[in-house]
This record gives C-alpha cells, sequence and structure tokens, in this order.
C-alpha cells in the first residue's frame, strides 16, 4: 500500500512539472528595452539609392566609409558624392538626393522628443521631396546663406555654388526662406537667389521642367518611388518598399500571420542577417546593414519564419528596430538569431522550423542561428566570415538573450597616404581595433548572458509534417547600373568592401568630431554670434519667422498618405534608367564604379570620396509547389 502510495505521489509530481513546464509564459523580446528606446520609425535613414562615388563619415569618426545601398545613416553624419548620386530616403514618401560634388550633414533626424528633421548643405545641388509633412516646419535645410522651412509636400531644388550663393526653386509646395533681412515665402513655380544672408532679388517665376541632368535624375527618381499599386500587402507605414519586394520575390498568404513574402533568388544556405555587415549607430546601437536590395523594410520591420516549400519567408510589421534577433556570446564568439512573429529566437533543423523557442540553451546545430569570432563582428561580410559545419560543434553551450548587445567599437584607426597634389587618402578602418563597454546601458559581464529562468523546452508546431523542408533559390546574379547622365558607362555591382578613396585636403587644420553636433558648433559660417542686418543666425542657420505659415486654404499639411503624391512632372522621364536581370519590372538600384575624383570641405572636418559598390541580388524563380507551414497558403 505504501509503495503504491509513493509512487502514485512521484507520478503527480512528474505531471504537474511537465504541465508547468508546457504552461510557463514564457519571456520574449524584451519589450521594457523596446518601449524606453529614443528611436522612431524616422530616426535612422538610409542610403536608398547609390550610383558613382559616395562616401560617409560618420558624427564621431575622422575617417571615411564608402557608401552604398541601404547604408543606414543617422544624426551627426555626412554624405558627399563624388562623380555619382546619392538617394537617402529618411521617413514615408520623404527623400534627400544629391548631384555629382555635393556634400550635407544631416544635423537632425526625427526622434521621440524631437520630431525635427534637419540639413545642412554645405555645396552642390540637392533635391528635397516631401511626400509625408507631420507638422508645419517639421523639416528644415540650412546653407551657409540662408534657412529653409517646409510648409507643405512637394519638390524643391537648392544649389549652393560655395563661397557665392544659393538658389532655391519649389517645383511644388510651400516653403519658407529665411535670412539676415527676414523671412518670405516662396510657392511653386518660383525661384530665389539668396547671398550672404540676403534676398538677391524678389522671388520670379520659372517653368517647372526638366532643364539638366540632375532634373533628369530626379524626375526617373520619383517615377520609381512614386508608383503606385492597386494593392497593397503592407502597413501603410512600410508603403514605400511596396516596389522592392515586388520585384525581388512574391506574396502570400498564410494564417495566421496573413500577407507574408517570399524572396527569390536566395542561396540554400542563407538565413535572416547573413548576408550584410553589423553597423553601430549611436542612437541604436548594433544596427544591421543588408546587403539585399530589399533588405531594408525586412530587417528592420517585421520578422522571419521559414516553411515547406517556401524557405524563409518574412511577415511584415510597422514598427522599425536596428536588428529583430536575440545574441549570444562567449569569450571568443557572437551568435544571432532572427526572431519569430512570436518573438522568441527560431529554431531550422531536422527539415522543422520552430518558432516559440524558450529553451535554456539554444542548439548550435540550427540553421537560422549565425556566428563569428568576436574580432570579425565589425567585418564587411559576415557571410563569408560566419561559422560552418564542425567549427560549430566546438561552441559551449549558448543562452541567447533578448537584450541588446551591451559593447561598442573601442575606437577607429586611420590611415593616411598622401596622394598625387594636394589629395589624401583618408579611410577608416575600426575593424582592427577592440570592442568596449557602451556607456548607454548598464554594465554586464561580456562572457555571455541569459534572461531565461526556470525550467525551459522548445514547443513543436501544431503540425510538424508541414515544417519540413529546404530552403531553395537561385543563386543572385550581379546586375549593370547606367547613369543617367553618361548613358554609355555601365558596371557590374558589387558587394561591400573596401577600396582607395581620393581625398583633397582641403587645408592643414585636421578635423575633430566627437559628437553628433562636432564640426558645426565651431564653424564661424554657421556658429551664432550675430549678424551684420538683424536676424541673429543659431547653430542650424537662420531662424523660421513665427508669423509665417501655410494658408489656411494651401494643401493639407501632408496629412495624405506619401504614396499618393506625384512629382511636379508630367512626362514620363527621358533619361537613362538602371538594368536589371530581364524579370520584366524597374526598381531600386546599385552603386557602380567610376573614375576618381576629389571633394573639398568647408567645416571643421576633412572631406573625401569613395568608390563603392552596393551589394544587389537579382529576384530568382523558384519551381515546385509551394506549401504551408502553420496554416494555409494562397498565391496573391
Amino acid at each position: 500500500m505504501k509503495k503504491t502510495i509513493v509512487i502514485a505521489a512521484a507520478l503527480f509530481m512528474i505531471a504537474a512539472g511537465v504541465y508547468a513546464q508546457d504552461t510557463q509564459a514564457p519571456t520574449p523580446q524584451d519589450t521594457k528595452e523596446i518601449k524606453d528606446a529614443k528611436y522612431t520609425n524616422e530616426s535612422v535613414a538610409r542610403l536608398s539609392f547609390v550610383e558613382g562615388k559616395a562616401f560617409v563619415q560618420r558624427a564621431s569618426d575622422l575617417g571615411y566609409e564608402e557608401g552604398a545601398l541601404n547604408m543606414p545613416i543617422s544624426e551627426g553624419d555626412r554624405i558627399g558624392t563624388a562623380e555619382g548620386r546619392v538617394e537617402i530616403h529618411f521617413g514615408k514618401g520623404n527623400y534627400v538626393r544629391l548631384d555629382n560634388d555635393t556634400k550635407i550633414d544631416v544635423l537632425n533626424l526625427p526622434k521621440k522628443e524631437d520630431g525635427i528633421a534637419r540639413i545642412r548643405v554645405w555645396s552642390g545641388n540637392v533635391f528635397l521631396v516631401v511626400g509625408t509633412l507631420k507638422k508645419e516646419k517639421a523639416i528644415e535645410l540650412h546653407t551657409a546663406d540662408s534657412s529653409f522651412y517646409v510648409l507643405d509636400r512637394g519638390v524643391y531644388r537648392v544649389d549652393v555654388r560655395e563661397n557665392r550663393d544659393t538658389e532655391i526653386q519649389v517645383y511644388q509646395g510651400l516653403i519658407e526662406v529665411a535670412g539676415e533681412e527676414g523671412s518670405t515665402l516662396l510657392k511653386a513655380s518660383q525661384r530665389l537667389e539668396v547671398s550672404e544672408g540676403r534676398f538677391a532679388s524678389k522671388p520670379s517665376s520659372f517653368i517647372a521642367v526638366a532643364n539638366d541632368r540632375f532634373d533628369k535624375f530626379n524626375e526617373s527618381r520619383n517615377a520609381i518611388t512614386g508608383r503606385q499599386y492597386a494593392k497593397s500587402y503592407m502597413p501603410e507605414e512600410l508603403s514605400d518598399f511596396e516596389g522592392e519586394l515586388d520585384e525581388y520575390g512574391e506574396w502570400m498568404y498564410l494564417a495566421p500571420y496573413g500577407n507574408v513574402w517570399v524572396p527569390g533568388g536566395v542561396d540554400e544556405d542563407w538565413r535572416p542577417y547573413y548576408n550584410g555587415r553589423w553597423t553601430w549607430l549611436p542612437l541604436s546601437g548594433w544596427t544591421w546593414w543588408p546587403y539585399e536590395p530589399w533588405g531594408w523594410s525586412t530587417f528592420h520591420y517585421g520578422r522571419w519564419h521559414w516553411g515547406l516549400d517556401l524557405g524563409w519567408y518574412w511577415i511584415p510589421m510597422n514598427m522599425w528596430g536596428p536588428a529583430w534577433v536575440n545574441w549570444w556570446w562567449d569569450d571568443y564568439y557572437f551568435g544571432w538569431a532572427p526572431l519569430s512573429y512570436w518573438g522568441y529566437p527560431g529554431i531550422l533543423m531536422g527539415g522543422q522550423y520552430y518558432g516559440h523557442y524558450y529553451g535554456q540553451y539554444y542548439p548550435y546545430e540550427s540553421r537560422a542561428l549565425t556566428v563569428v569570432r568576436k574580432d570579425h563582428l565589425k567585418d564587411p561580410g559576415i557571410s563569408r566570415n560566419a561559422l560552418r559545419g564542425d567549427a560549430l560543434n566546438s561552441l559551449n553551450r549558448m543562452s541567447l538573450t533578448s537584450q541588446s548587445l551591451k559593447l561598442r567599437p573601442a575606437g577607429t584607426k586611420i590611415s593616411v597616404q598622401p596622394l598625387d597634389g594636394n589629395r589624401v587618402l583618408l579611410r577608416k578602418d575600426d575593424r582592427s581595433t577592440g570592442l568596449t563597454q557602451d556607456r548607454r546601458i548598464g554594465r554586464e559581464t561580456i562572457g555571455g548572458s541569459s534572461t531565461s529562468t526556470g525550467p525551459r523546452a522548445i514547443r513543436k508546431p501544431d503540425d510538424p509534417g508541414k515544417s519540413q523542408g529546404t530552403a531553395r533559390g537561385t543563386a543572385a546574379k550581379p546586375q549593370s547600373v547606367k547613369s543617367p547622365d553618361k548613358g554609355e558607362k555601365s558596371a557590374p555591382a558589387k558587394t561591400s568592401g573596401s577600396t582607395e578613396r581620393k581625398i583633397r585636403k582641403k587645408d592643414d587644420s585636421p578635423g575633430t568630431a566627437s559628437g553628433a553636433s562636432a564640426g558645426y558648433m565651431s564653424d564661424p559660417s554657421i556658429a551664432g554670434n550675430g549678424s551684420r542686418l538683424g536676424s541673429p543666425r543659431t547653430v542650424n542657420g537662420y531662424p523660421s519667422s513665427p508669423s509665417i505659415k501655410r494658408l489656411a486654404s494651401y494643401g493639407d499639411g501632408g496629412r495624405a498618405r506619401a504614396r499618393t503624391f506625384s512629382g511636379p512632372y508630367s512626362r514620363p522621364s527621358s533619361g537613362n534608367t538602371i538594368s536589371r536581370p530581364s524579370s520584366g519590372r524597374s526598381s531600386g538600384s546599385s552603386a557602380g564604379t567610376s573614375r576618381a575624383r576629389v571633394g573639398s570641405s568647408s567645416s571643421g572636418r576633412s572631406s573625401g570620396s569613395a568608390s563603392r559598390g552596393s551589394g544587389s541580388a537579382s529576384r530568382g524563380s523558384s519551381s515546385g509547389s509551394r506549401g504551408g507551414s502553420g496554416g494555409s497558403v494562397r498565391r496573391k
């Protein structure tokens, strides 16, 4: 009898433990950390088009990086071109386009406590396309001669002739121009010249047509970014990315997630957060820089799953993040895995996908996992340096954490090489430097971390039979780029790498930049010591007049969706377009290479130029039937 009671009690305790384990509420992605983040969907911009030679200087760096497609742009960065053009996407329907030999600083990008986007134009030609304006004067442009405050959606061109004057042309919209003599309104089809802070003339009329190559370039880009689609598969906030995804993949309906996107042309060994690199930004920390031309939306919004005959597929969501992954590290390695729809690190092994993983240890056999040596975290090509096969067997037990990586680059090395004439080569190289504690976040041991508590388990899908199979796709092909102004030139797109850059040295005074505002406050051309006539100039330029606002009957203040905005041009682009693989569609771009040309600087930082191709992948086609994982699949 006693024996029977003891056995029954033991069985009851085992059953209770199993029940508690199965019903335990798991802890998904750290929601407090997301809630406390200062960034919004518009806090980090990206290079959405790169052609020719472009360079980017981070706020805290002296050296330059080569600009490439999907490169994250943050507050304080400097962007310049030599023989090339660049497009910066910094909000829904909002773009800044740079002509050849143009240089700008991104002074501010919207944050939770500050919704202003502020850009300084040093020299060259810039198009500002505003498709969404949440409030008047939420977007500002500043030059040495004047300041511009956007009052309505539209298309604006600013030409800065360094050490001479500034010209503003309004193709469509309404803008306030501020200088030493006060402010004035400029509406559609009006232009104004400003010299040394004073209006050189009254607003005059001009015909808003494509007169030069930069006009035609902007017209061709408007035709691509302003395309409308009969059906939208994504949240309204992501409408700008419809064209990119439509070209490189296909949409399906998969319960219970709704519309999901399946990329084409990816290798069998591919997995999310694999073909790209990590870059550290002061606001968002370690941010993923995808090399796929469609990668910005799919790696910064939404989640990834894997399914039978689908391979990897993307589930759209409307909140931006630097990377939706869970981290692991020890004394020698870093590892990460993409989060599933439910906020847990996904597991792919044995032909099955587990999206509800919350076990104590993450299996190193998972094909969703990417691991690199610690000294390779900052390398340009993660996929080339990732551990494979037997190299993963020697890893210690992994306890992934939902907290962000609490380390940052310890410093940056600059190589200076004299070139012919007054040119020098300044190259940023932080790959050989170590990592240090991120002071924004509380200290944590570098030897690994875990947020798991109590018994954990792997919860299998309801129907494992539907989760078997392998990811498939065709290999990506290189694509060629044709310059809008020089159609005879073309070059194959390249993945990111380091190439020599020729930079002209403006003066002998070395530049310094220790923060987002460095290089601006110390510049006498914009520092606010007052002006000769009236309005005192602030660190950002000439102040706006509070009495000048959009007329009550003028426009809608940008409340309409960005995708409903079309540019001022009524005829199709006459410029050259970008050649694509034969898929019958055209969108986006990648960078080509061109002859080096030097740039110059008028601020406290030195200037440079760089040549670099952007990684891209052509859309491949997949054969065979597509099945479902966790629900029914319906083709769109």
